[in-house]
């Protein structure tokens, strides 16, 4: 069993809001601080010692494997002078548990193993930063200069993990960069990278098949919500600390420095397919659909090296994202580890690189993680079908279901990210949908609605909170945050009922081995008590160069989701669009309150025709730029009715990043 003791320098919480430790104790004051752990969560998290084997300390033997140099560990910065990336927030997370429980000693394991960061060697030839972002930036060195393996989030955390290899390694320029998959946090800091290369604006960018629609498109139209969410899943705006946020599962915390992009020169189209890279040969296996709609896996044949993007790492993965996403097809996933056995399995592997944690060496070693992430995934699938076949609903099958031991007590199998329930839901919701075929639960109520249908048929506020107190204090605090969300809903000026609410998310994070879950309940938490705080970080994906890049297909998508449906009922209107910079022409048409568009179509009669550039337009459609003052300065040419398109562009919706989650 792992020692326990308290760790120098938290942040302490002042006396006045404090519970001792050990206290079931609920309060009834007004506190805008986290509390303690409560003697169930104390129980519930020492429980975990007896169900996992914590003297297995081969995770950390490898996590230390190869190191060559610390991160630098001043904060960095973006060109306004504001922290984007501070390792100093991590430095709370030391060897020993936290003697206050409030954290589950699994998750707290992984948020360890997380915290071995810097400079390490793979194997000669190949290095990583790990630690410098959500992502691990992976270096192999080629024939003239570096071929770079992923970009991290964000410019800033790319160039200190590149300037952090320079100082150990020889300066050679970048060479090429392989991008594994299509999520943000592997390609946005390109342009730290490709600063690097002799000819930044001609670095060789390889993708897998499919890689830019799915780059730009993911977060696009629901970019608002989904970075919304976003916040609460990698915990942005929580504190670092034993109350608060510890890790990501799969990586330390996500950067917000400044997102880029640069379009890709290159893709692997074949399903395998071999090519040469600075000399240095490659060996491709297309993955689609599987962890990203856009993904591959590759083989370095010179470094003996396996590279499976994330598909496999050490947790178990998400196949539906809490942040918002489209639900992953587990069979595809399953079938992209299956296949990567079958072509790679009988190479000489020295090691295993993943986009996220630390690598595995040796080739049983590695075939042995693929085969039981193979496993894992297939198992949950297979299982929540039968289940369902059975009748079971989606909250029976996830209540349920149960790893096999096998399965479970691999420490790469747990659920720092994913979990077993979340994912059940989401392989039922890929073949079901939402509805568990039960009619009361084909219409139900809005949430502000039967909150207070609930409250009333249970006799009011008072005696809701009265019988949830009494429910706290027993550990059931999952009853009491079903319950409570009610009364909140109802009545978002209860104070009374939203700092209990706040206290069961809390026991509910102290107790989550997700960091996911754990990050969405503190959250939650946090919010219920001080309101929604502004959001951190640059704009993410929707900044100047995800909308450079955007096809002007993909754009017009979203301006049709952003136009209001209300407002626009009656209306009746078409333009014109001639596009300076691609030489293409567009209509769009507004009628029966949708907008509609087409490629190389005029407009018979069109109320206004606009010559413009295509940033000149999105400008102008976001409400970034002034019309009029476009004209003025040459940028857009009107002819007919301008005054129309004023209107329609009073039509469309300016979304609010700051929407509220657990209040009305």
């Amino acid at each position: 069993m792992s020692k326990i003791s308290f760790i120098k320098g938290i942040v302490t919480v002042p006396i006045v809001f404090v519970l001792l430790a050990g206290s079931s104790s609920v309060t009834n004051a007004a506190s805008d601080k986290p509390m303690p752990a409560t003697d169930a969560t104390i129980s519930a998290n020492k429980a975990v010692y007896e169900q996992l084997n914590f003297t297995d300390k081969e995770d950390f033997k490898n996590a230390h494997k190869g190191f060559i140099a610390p991160l630098n560990m001043n904060p960095i910065k973006n060109s306004k002078g504001d922290v984007v990336w501070d390792s100093n927030r991590y430095s709370f997370i030391k060897e020993d548990q936290p003697a206050s429980f409030t954290v589950n000693p699994s998750l707290w394991r992984q948020a360890q193993l997380q915290n071995i960061t810097g400079l390490f060697k793979v194997v000669d030839g190949v290095y990583q930063v790990r630690g410098q972002d959500l992502s691990v930036l992976t270096i192999v060195e080629g024939k003239t200069g570096l071929i770079v393996l992923d970009t991290l989030s964000t410019i800033e955390t790319a160039k200190a993990a590149m300037e952090l290899y320079f100082e150990q390694r020889p300066k050679s320029p970048v060479s090429a960069i392989v991008i594994s998959h299509s999520h943000a946090d592997h390609f946005g800091g390109i342009k730290g990278i490709a600063q690097y290369a002799v000819n930044p604006a001609k670095v060789p960018v390889i993708v897998p098949a499919g890689f830019n629609e799915e780059a730009l498109s993911e977060n696009i139209l629901l970019g608002n919500i989904m970075s919304r969410r976003a916040g609460y899943m990698f915990g942005n705006l929580l504190p670092a600390n034993e109350r608060g946020f510890v890790t990501s599962g799969i990586g330390p915390g996500l950067s917000n420095g400044t997102f880029s992009y640069l379009p890709p020169t290159m893709e692997v189209k074949d399903d395998i397919q071999t090519m040469e890279i600075d000399g240095i040969t490659f060996k491709f296996l297309l993955t689609p659909d599987s962890e990203a709609p856009s993904e591959m896996h590759y083989y370095i044949n010179d470094y003996k090296t396996l590279v499976v993007a994330e598909n496999t790492g050490h947790t178990l993965h998400n196949i539906y994202t809490l942040r918002g996403a489209k639900t992953r097809d587990t069979l595809k996933w399953v079938k992209a580890l299956d296949e990567t056995v079958d072509l790679f399995g009988n190479e000489d592997i020295d090691a295993m690189v993943t986009a996220h944690t630390w690598p595995i060496w040796g080739r049983d070693n590695v075939l042995e993680q693929l085969e039981s992430q193979r496993d894992l995934y297939k198992y949950i699938h297979d299982q929540t079908i039968r289940l369902a076949n059975l009748g079971l609903t989606p909250d029976e099958i996830a209540e349920k279901l149960k790893l096999p031991e096998k399965l479970d007590k691999v420490w790469a199998n747990r659920g720092y990210y994913g979990t077993l329930k979340h994912n059940v839901k989401a392989v039922y919701n890929f073949y079901l949908g939402y509805f568990n075929g039960n009619p009361s639960d084909l219409d139900p109520l809005p949430q502000e609605e039967s909150g207070a249908k609930y409250v009333q048929y249970m006799g009011g506020e008072k005696k809701v909170i009265k019988q949830a107190k009494l429910d706290y204090k027993k550990g059931e605090y999952r009853w009491v945050a079903q319950v409570l969300k009610h009364v909140v809903m109802a009545n978002p000026k209860n104070t009374e009922a939203k700092n209990l609410l706040a206290q069961a998310y809390e026991q509910l994070g102290y107790t989550a081995e997700s960091s996911v879950w754990r990050n969405f309940y503190l959250t939650g938490a946090d919010e219920l008590r001080n309101g929604v705080a502004d959001s951190k970080g640059s704009g993410g994906m929707m900044n100047l160069d995800t909308l450079l890049n955007m096809p002007m297909d993909d754009f017009l998508k979203f301006l049709s989701i952003k136009l209001n449906g209300i407002k626009a009922e009656n209306k009746n209107m078409a333009f014109h669009l001639t596009f300076t910079d691609s030489k293409t022409n567009y209509t769009i048409d507004l009628n029966n309150s949708v907008l509609n568009f087409k490629k190389g179509k005029m407009a018979s009669t069109p109320d206004a025709t606009l010559t413009l550039d295509k940033m000149t337009f999105y400008q102008i459609a976001l409400g970034r730029e002034d019309l009029s003052k476009m004209e003025a300065a040459g940028k857009v040419v009107i002819s007919g009715d301008k005054k129309q398109f004023e209107d329609f562009l009073t039509l469309l919706d300016q979304f609010q990043p700051k929407v509220n989650i657990v209040t009305p």
